[in-house]
């Protein structure tokens, strides 16, 4: 079976070898273009499936000529005829691929090359550039439900949508796309290889890159544009060929291999915040540290506390929340900074609170321990979260002493009824960083106030806070692919579907 879509949805790069006519004449010399292209490091071995009479007519006439190319002055008919791969050597090269351990791969130009394919066990078709506009054939060899890598050079945005459309008719979805500049060799400056991440927004399938030109450059920036599959011309070293000229020696393409899966790696996958080899630097991050010993009492200024390396202290953005406030304690010179050390700093942060119509939100302190553990340890909603465990008394305090108070982009609100204080939910804002434009809004309401519009009215108001205070330009709710409740409720809401991951589901909303 083929390993096209398991390498592309692993994120690997899917390389094919196409052999065309550079065997020159000899099924040996395919064996060992197998052999070599396997060693080398190719996924998988193309080859094409046509006769000269099922891609032209023997005719001499003007147009049947070729001008301006590599095989100026030849005959169409004549070129096909010297170029191909004989069909009683196809299944023998297709075995050869499966001793060697790759993929094999055919482009067939009629109906008849399809069905022969099919008699000896193809499982994936190309469709070539130049058969890009035969609807037709696209949709026959579509029919057989193997996957469809379609080249798309020379194609217009529509003519590749037509293709596109030609096999989803016939219900096949597992479509490849190829950019693709079909000159002998290409010209870098004809090549657009922009058009590669473009292609996979406009046409939402996997795109690749069959790359014409010499050397291994345009494969190496195609990956790095997106491109999930490279397929390059190779060729035997002293085997001359219709093809030859333009192709790749095998220990290039060895060169090619290792360069792709390089710029594969390096291309890596969208990620913020620290990676794995950063972790252990994060302790070289500013926070406020007591540059002076401050007596209890004594006003914090920028001559006692300054923002210097290390991390340990809060966060420099909270330097303007703390100077001119008064140290709780004595703070020795040297000391990381925390909230508990000055004084009436919670009262500062209570400027976060909130109406929405019959409620009201205050952020969070130490003294809601009890209520918040509460509402967090409700198997019927702790199985959604991220975390699906029930919060402990000492969890939650560790994580509002260490964590909560020395970070400026979350905050948490306890939602509480206008007429007698009663909690009825739990909500949070919380923002990547300060230069952070979304803000992800989640929420927590206690049973017996649901469907009563207080989340509604809480996650407005957070939102217009979000927007007003952090200057946020968009909402983000992730919910459990199963908490079926939450997600109509946010689309209810305005959000619509922006992403999946594992088993959440991402909803975003512009805030208004």
């Amino acid at each position: 079976m083929t390993r096209l879509f398991e390498k592309i949805n692993s994120g690997e790069v899917y390389i094919i070898a196409e052999m065309s006519a550079n065997h020159g004449g000899s099924l040996e010399n395919a064996k060992k273009i197998v052999q070599e292209s396997a060693a080398a490091g190719a996924d998988c071995l193309k080859i094409q499936t046509y006769t000269a009479d099922s891609l032209t007519i023997d005719c001499d006439k003007p147009e049947f000529m070729i001008h301006g190319t590599l095989w100026d002055g030849n005959k169409l008919y004549d070129l096909y005829k010297n170029a191909g791969t004989p069909y009683e050597w196809q299944e023998e090269i297709k075995n050869e691929c499966e001793k060697c351990g790759i993929d094999f791969l055919s482009t067939p130009f009629d109906q008849n090359a399809v069905d022969f394919l099919e008699e000896i066990g193809c499982e994936q078709y190309k469709i070539a550039s130049f058969e890009l506009v035969d609807i037709p054939l696209i949709e026959y060899t579509a029919s057989k439900g193997k996957p469809m890598i379609i080249s798309c050079g020379m194609g217009s945005a529509s003519e590749i949508e037509e293709a596109i459309n030609a096999c989803r008719r016939v219900g096949n979805e597992k479509i490849v796309l190829l950019k693709c500049c079909s000159e002998y060799p290409a010209n870098w400056k004809d090549m657009h290889l922009a058009n590669i991440p473009d292609m996979k927004k406009r046409f939402e399938v996997p795109v690749g890159l069959s790359d014409h030109s010499e050397g291994y450059l345009a494969a190496v920036v195609g990956v790095s544009l997106g491109a999930c599959v490279v397929e390059k011309h190779v060729k035997l070293e002293g085997v001359k060929s219709a093809d030859s000229e333009f192709s790749m020696s095998m220990h290039e393409f060895g060169l090619m291999v290792k360069a792709v899966k390089d710029a594969r790696t390096i291309y890596g996958g969208v990620s913020y915040g620290p990676t794995e080899g950063e972790k252990d630097l994060l302790h070289f991050r500013r926070s406020l540290f007591a540059v002076k010993d401050i007596a209890r009492g004594e006003k914090i200024t920028n001559a006692n506390v300054r923002s210097i390396r290390p991390c340990g202290g809060m966060k420099p953005v909270e330097f303007a929340n703390i100077i001119g406030k008064e140290a709780s304690c004595d703070i020795a010179f040297g000391t990381p900074i925390d909230a508990s050390m000055i004084s009436d700093f919670h009262a500062s942060q209570n400027a976060n609170a909130l109406t929405a119509g019959d409620l009201y939100l205050e952020e969070i302190t130490k003294e809601d321990t009890d209520l918040i553990v509460r509402f967090r340890s409700d198997p019927n909603d702790y199985r959604f979260f991220c975390n699906p465990k029930a919060l402990t008394k000492e969890g939650h305090i560790n994580w509002f002493e260490n964590s909560y108070l020395k970070n400026p982009d979350r905050i948490d609100w306890i939602a509480r009824q206008k007429k007698d204080g009663q909690a009825v939910g739990v909500f949070s804002a919380k923002r990547e960083s300060v230069s952070s434009k979304k803000a992800e809004i989640s929420y927590l309401s206690d049973p017996a106030f649901r469907k009563k519009g207080y989340a509604k009215a809480a996650v407005l108001a957070i939102m217009e806070f979000c927007k007003k205070k952090w200057n946020c330009e968009k909402a983000i709710a992730v919910i459990h692919k199963e908490n079926h409740a939450s997600i109509g409720f946010i689309e209810a809401l305005g959000f619509t579907k922006s992403g999946e991951y594992g088993l959440f589901f991402e909803y975003e909303r512009k805030m208004d």
